[in-house]
């Protein structure tokens, strides 16, 4: 039997953390809050945060645990954790099955239409997911700078804070640069920013974006989230720029400079031109992933035309 989450579960969750999966990374790497703790946070399902966390239980006991979280725009949920790993016993794949089967149900009910999660590149959890109608829209690699600058030496350019007309820009880069295959299972057209995070109202941390300008057209943006423990940085223009890119990425440095925590880029296989950018100011290589999105089936109400019974006109001329 799958349910909501409670707190008689608190012990048993406890346990199976230990050895789950985290599918999105952003989250867990910036703020470092365990699954069970994310949990308590929202005790109903979907409701206020939009987070939801559901358990499996048997006769043997508490065998299965996922959490999902509902994007700002609402059409969309990443899974965040799902326990326990597949290693732990050969009966966990049919766990995870029952779970990913629940979660798409839920969320599809939720309005949801897309479930993304990220996953090791070639791994068993992969090929588990493909099985479960997940598909593998890119690849990534997640970079790391443990020891950000105090100071970061300044790039030509004109970059500034980003302002509320520079999102026309920034779509616009978006769909430059993004192959057509990721956009459509990012659902471009039915988001209002696709070049932000995906956080919920009550995780959002410090938020810095900017832009560089140049002629008058904006050729590159940056998008700066410091969580509880650690930076994302996100950029946005032409990968293959290495002078834009460079300029916005000291930017983002200069930003959290001489912060305590690290620094984290995902680049993916599209933004090859990105490495070296990256690798120049001291990032390295942290974890290869594969990005996943499933399409949730919508329930539709469809209308049946009426039958009106046929009318008999006399005519009295």
């Amino acid at each position: 039997m799958i349910r909501v989450f409670g707190l008689l579960d608190i012990s048993a969750v406890r346990m199976l953390q230990r050895s789950g999966v985290w599918l999105d990374l952003f989250h867990f790497l910036i703020h470092q809050r365990s699954a069970l703790s994310t949990a308590l946070i929202a005790p109903v399902p979907w409701w206020g945060t939009g987070l939801a966390s559901y358990v499996w239980q048997t006769d043997h006991g508490l065998q299965g645990f996922v959490q999902m979280l509902r994007r700002p725009s609402g059409l969309e949920a990443d899974l965040l954790f799902l326990a326990p790993g597949l290693e732990d016993s050969s009966e966990t794949p049919a766990t995870w099955e029952a779970l990913l089967a629940y979660c798409g149900q839920s969320a599809g009910e939720q309005g949801v239409r897309r479930l993304f999660g990220t996953l090791p590149q070639g791994s068993a959890e992969v090929d588990l997911l493909g099985a479960q109608g997940f598909g593998i829209y890119t690849n990534e690699t997640i970079f790391q700078l443990l020891q950000v600058p105090l100071i970061v030496p300044s790039h030509a350019g004109q970059i500034r804070a980003q302002q509320e007309e520079d999102a026309w820009w920034l779509r616009r880069l978006y769909g430059l640069y993004t192959p057509s295959p990721v956009q459509s299972a990012e659902g471009l057209g039915e988001r209002d920013e696709p070049t932000a995070m995906p956080m919920a109202w009550w995780e959002q941390g410090h938020q810095q974006s900017f832009v560089l300008e140049q002629g008058g057209e904006i050729q590159g943006g940056l998008h700066v989230v410091s969580g509880r423990r650690g930076h994302w940085l996100i950029l946005h223009g032409d990968p293959g720029d290495s002078l834009c890119m460079a300029a916005l990425l000291s930017e983002g440095l200069k930003a959290i400079g001489g912060t305590p925590w690290p620094a984290y880029c995902a680049v993916r296989d599209y933004q090859g031109g990105l490495t070296a950018v990256l690798q120049e100011q001291g990032f390295e290589p942290l974890l290869h992933r594969s990005r996943l999105v499933k399409h949730l089936a919508q329930r539709v109400k469809a209308a049946e035309p009426a039958v009106v019974p046929s009318l008999a006109v006399r005519n009295f001329s």
